[in-house]
């Protein structure tokens, strides 16, 4: 398979194409997932921009199907509910979940005191556009080593109402049925929905249901803008864990022995909120004001207990900026406080028995952050940011089966990580830029208990440096748009997740590792300009190149300095060929390419990697003479039947003498087809 790859990897280079779904010139984009609203070309940054086809919106249940394939981002899905989302490899030792990596809609963080963020129980209904801004970003959002991941809510495009309805059905009895309205006028505009997402998947004790709400709204003048979202989800989700190599290889369907046994589940309510209110003070001066809060309720039987959880956060993010024409200054503060509880209670094969332990902590942190950006002169703009975070917990035992009490006031020292970026023009449409950036993420809780369930005081935040240098243009024809960057991550005090039993883990600060690779993404328009009149062909892809070494890491007494970092792809390709005829028929096929990854830190054991074909196609029916339009749509995803592991568990534990459950087996072929109708 390597000598399979190799002819695209020379290839690609010149072809390669970022994921980009519609045909707008990309210089019109304002992007805000950066201190400063600014045209995509001027960014200083390392950034991709996503935006979901129409079709894709109806028919992904998972948001993990756009996120790959932005170059640099990788989330690995073992089931729609078990996934690790990286960017440029940080945060591939998160067992099941993702960490080092923030995630908002709008100005609202989806991501909780812990540090986890959860985005696969989003329905793409309700999002019009994704920002990633790769690399440490901690200079501007805090806590989160790996970048940013930034939703931007979906409003009707013209004024006066909207609506439309879908229902798709493919195999493995999966569902997905989505009702929305919108109402525009002027500086006015709402969108609610609803949606519906299920499927008996293609495992044992592998089935899903979710429902979802969202409402996004804003209101108001030039002078003073009001925006409100809510969100709403529950969630029913059976867990079949992972298989050791050989029940991957002969028999993927079923579920591990124990998940089966007492049919494990995980289900949560969860509610999101926030507001917004941008309000200017003077032809310069401006404030943004955001309020949120979030309620979850999450409930998971598993084999060896039940852990039961309730968590509420409350936050605010207020910043003031100053404008002229070469010079724009930001200041503010963000403020976030989170009260979880959580039971841990005996199991009899799925049925609760005697509570073990109740505990309740306090997560508040503190961000003072600044920022500047300086225009000298035409063509050059300077970037310079700085942010100062507290952080700190209160831990109170309520209940302990054995009475050990870990109540207590904890905290770590302040953090303070500074940004510097530039961006140049260097000639017609091409720009260079490079950033340098300080990074940082905090233990999350399991990391900072020890093994027999104590607080351990002396764990450290991870922290790192971020460099990158890259290349991004159009041709004057807007026919092809390219984006080049290359970067390394310098990362200190490295969190390293031990795994004692099957249901303790801890955390440890156990030496450094350099991530470094190179990221390509362009999207080149086949169609000649001025022969668009019937049929267009786009050609788009993504290439993520990277090379990830242990610098010093010595755990349990083994050096495994000079180690690759597990979990990670070597190579990551993603690329789509698409051809559409006027504003009725598409056909869209995809080539996904996952590359070897190590399994274990000693490098003992590997993973070959995967390729995966996806086709799919849609249909619109619309006339003057009809009040809507339909679309038909339907594809097949892994055309080819590939066996493969969607995801694979980092240094798998193995008890009483039963092999290590490496891999969670992929999905094979499936096919879906679908209707909507709107207006």
């Amino acid at each position: 398979m390597k000598h399979f790859v190799l002819p695209f990897l020379l290839l690609f280079p010149l072809l390669s194409i970022h994921a980009q779904a519609d045909t707008v010139h990309l210089d019109d984009v304002t992007i805000s997932v950066t201190p400063f609203e600014q045209r995509l070309s001027e960014s200083t940054g390392s950034l991709s921009i996503i935006r979901p086809l129409p079709t894709d919106a109806l028919s992904t249940i998972n948001i993990a199907d756009e996120l790959n394939t932005a170059p640099g981002v990788f989330m690995a899905s073992g089931t729609h509910t078990t996934n690790r989302l990286t960017i440029r490899g940080v945060g591939s030792r998160t067992p099941y979940s993702s960490n080092r990596i923030r995630a908002y809609l709008e100005e609202i963080p989806l991501t909780n005191g812990d540090g986890i963020s959860t985005v696969e129980d989003l329905d793409m209904l309700g999002i019009s556009r994704i920002e990633i801004l790769k690399g440490p970003a901690s200079a501007m959002y805090g806590s989160g080593l790996g970048g940013v991941v930034k939703m931007k809510a979906s409003y009707p495009f013209e004024n006066g109402f909207s609506y439309g309805a879908s229902a798709t059905a493919g195999s493995f009895n999966t569902q997905k049925y989505g009702l929305h309205a919108g109402w525009k006028k002027d500086h006015t505009a709402i969108t609610l929905g609803v949606g519906r997402s299920s499927s008996d998947g293609f495992r044992e004790n592998n089935r899903y249901n979710r429902n979802n709400l969202f409402l996004h709204g804003k209101t108001g003048t030039t002078g003073n803008m009001f925006t409100f979202h809510l969100l709403v989800t529950d969630l029913y989700s059976q867990i079949p864990s992972s298989l050791n190599a050989a029940d991957f290889s002969e028999n993927p369907e079923k579920a591990a022995a124990n998940w089966l046994a007492i049919e494990g589940y995980e289900a949560y309510e969860k509610v999101t909120a926030g507001a917004g209110w941008k309000h200017q003070l003077s032809d310069r001066w401006e404030n943004h004001l955001t309020v949120f809060s979030a309620w979850q309720d999450p409930y998971e039987s598993r084999p060896f207990n039940i852990l039961d959880e309730v968590s509420f956060t409350f936050g605010l993010r207020d910043y003031i900026q100053y404008r002229t024409n070469r010079l724009n200054i930001q200041a503010g503060i963000e403020l976030f406080a989170e009260n979880y509880q959580w039971e841990i209670v005996e199991t009899f094969s799925g049925t609760p028995g005697a509570l073990q332990l109740h505990n309740s902590e306090i997560r508040r942190y503190g961000n003072l952050f600044s920022h500047a950006r300086w225009t000298p002169a035409p063509g050059l703009n300077i970037e310079a940011g700085i942010n100062f975070n507290l952080l700190e917990y209160r831990l109170s035992t309520i209940y302990h089966i054995d009475g050990d009490d870990q109540s207590g006031k904890y905290g770590y020292p302040p953090v303070v990580s500074p940004r510097f970026g530039l961006n140049y023009n260097i000639a017609g449409d091409h720009y260079l830029h490079a950033s340098a950036g300080h990074g940082f993420s905090a233990p999350s809780l399991e990391e900072t208990l020890l093994p027999e369930g104590m607080v351990n005081p002396d764990l450290l935040p991870e922290t790192g440096w971020n460099t990158d240098l890259g290349f991004r243009g159009w041709t004057p024809n807007d026919r092809w748009y390219y984006d080049v960057a290359l970067y390394a991550i310098f990362i200190q005090n490295m969190l390293v997740t031990e795994r004692v039993t099957e249901e303790i883990f801890t955390g440890i600060n156990a030496g450094s590792a350099r991530l470094a690779g190179i990221e390509i993404f362009n999207r080149f328009d086949i169609t000649p300009t001025g022969q668009k009149d019937n049929w267009e062909h786009t050609l788009t892809s993504s290439i993520f190149l990277n090379s990830n070494k242990f610098t010093s890491f010595i755990d349990d007494g083994t050096d495994y300095s000079g180690n690759e970092l597990p979990g990670i792809p070597a190579q990551v390709i993603h690329t789509r060929l698409r051809t559409s005829f006027r504003e009725s028929l598409s056909v869209v096929l995809e080539w996904n390419w996952s590359g070897s990854q190590y399994l274990d830190d000693a490098n003992t054991e590997s993973y070959s990697g995967h390729m995966l074909v996806n086709a799919r196609g849609s249909f619109r029916i619309a006339s003057r003479k009809m009040p809507f339009s339909i679309l038909l749509n339907g594809g097949i995803n892994n055309l080819f039947d590939a066996a493969y592991a969607s995801m694979v568990l980092v240094n798998a534990p193995f008890f009483g003498g039963a092999a290590p459950r490496y891999y969670y087996p992929g999905m094979p072929r499936h096919a879906f087809i679908g209707i909507s109708i709107g207006h």
